[in-house]
């Protein structure tokens, strides 16, 4: 391979490690509670607010509750801890979501799988700012948001020309569901369908009912590294993973699969362990997702796990966003696919 090329792909891989890894929770809870906004999904707005995100959307829909309105009336001052520099810094919010989409997507996507992301990282944003003291950041730090992506959201300190008319294409917009900010996960590449929220964040009780599976075209668009894989994993691995003696994997085996065709439950041993345990203990950059294929067994007590896909796989679908732009679908339909019955709004000009 030359050198050019081989760089190139070492920087692909790179990027998709962040884009599997989607929006970092809000709070310190546990991983498989994914972020909500500040106030809980589905919970209604008032719906009946004239001014800023009261564009498009029927039945209320695209409308937003007064009190976010007001507060996000202009575009707001954001602090973010950059830890490359060792501290706080602030800009304006359309300034940090450039930074966040040129670090999540790749740029050279269509403009309106550039500009889907651009929304939805706003909309997590904003997410951030309502989580108030809720929020890691704001915990750690004392500031809104930061710059690790297992804090919040991806940041790329350069950002790309494409980057940036996305962002300026979008500016102000957000999801809404119910005249709140919607739960904006997304992740690299759901296969031929997104999760179901529970799928891959079993702890989570709340109502997000946009968030259910929903057929996806990643696979069109995506390489091949991450439409399919494989990895070996030991019974070593495998029992730490379930918390029983190694000499106990004798069996490893899907259980049960959930609405989307995806392993909820896998049989180690004796143990049920749900599938998202088993990849975010494993690593979720070797187990690429629960989409698993099958498990076929080997000699010597190691487990070979083929599945399809990375990252959990729940909302926006990022390589699948990218297929659908190639076909001539805006930005706006992209997301009403990926975050069914919400509606795309401005809260400031």
């Amino acid at each position: 391979m030359p050198p050019v090329a081989a760089w190139a792909l070492v920087a692909l891989v790179l990027v998709q490690a962040l884009l599997a890894a989607g929006p970092a929770p809000l709070a310190g809870g546990p991983a498989t509670k994914p972020p909500l906004s500040g106030a809980r999904p589905g919970a209604p707005g008032t719906g009946d607010e004239e001014g800023p995100g009261t564009r498009d959307g029927a039945a209320g829909r695209g409308r937003v509750d007064t009190a976010i309105a007001r507060r996000f009336a202009r575009e707001p001052q954001i602090t973010v801890f950059d830890h490359a520099a060792g501290g706080p810094r602030a800009m304006p919010m359309e300034e940090y979501v450039a930074h966040v989409v040129a670090g999540e997507a790749v740029p050279s996507w269509d403009a309106d799988a550039l500009r889907a992301q651009a929304v939805a990282a706003r909309t997590y944003t904003v997410s951030l700012l309502l989580a108030g003291e809720q929020s890691t950041p704001r915990r750690l730090y004392g500031t809104d948001t930061s710059t690790d992506p297992a804090e919040a959201q991806a940041f790329n300190p350069v950002v790309p020309p494409p980057v940036a008319a996305a962002v300026k294409a979008t500016r102000g917009e957000i999801v809404v569901y119910d005249g709140k900010p919607i739960v904006a996960l997304f992740s690299a590449c759901a296969g031929d369908r997104t999760a179901g929220l529970r799928e891959s964040f079993p702890g989570d009780d709340r109502q997000a009912p946009y968030l259910r599976p929903v057929p996806s075209p990643c696979e069109r668009a995506a390489p091949d590294f991450i439409r399919r894989w494989s990895v070996a994993l030991t019974a070593g691995e495998l029992a730490g993973v379930a918390g029983v003696a190694p000499s106990l994997v004798q069996q490893v085996s899907i259980a049960r699969r959930g609405p989307s065709g995806r392993a909820v439950l896998v049989r180690i041993g004796p143990r049920l362990v749900h599938a998202a345990t088993l990849r975010r203990q494993i690593g979720p950059n070797r187990l690429k997702s629960t989409y698993l294929i099958e498990i076929e067994p080997l000699e010597g007590g190691v487990w070979i796990f083929r599945g399809r896909g990375w990252g959990h796989g729940v909302g926006l679908d990022q390589w699948g966003a990218q297929a659908m732009a190639r076909q001539g679908r805006g930005y706006r339909d992209i997301l009403a696919h990926y975050y069914p019955g919400t509606a795309v709004v401005q809260l400031y000009r």
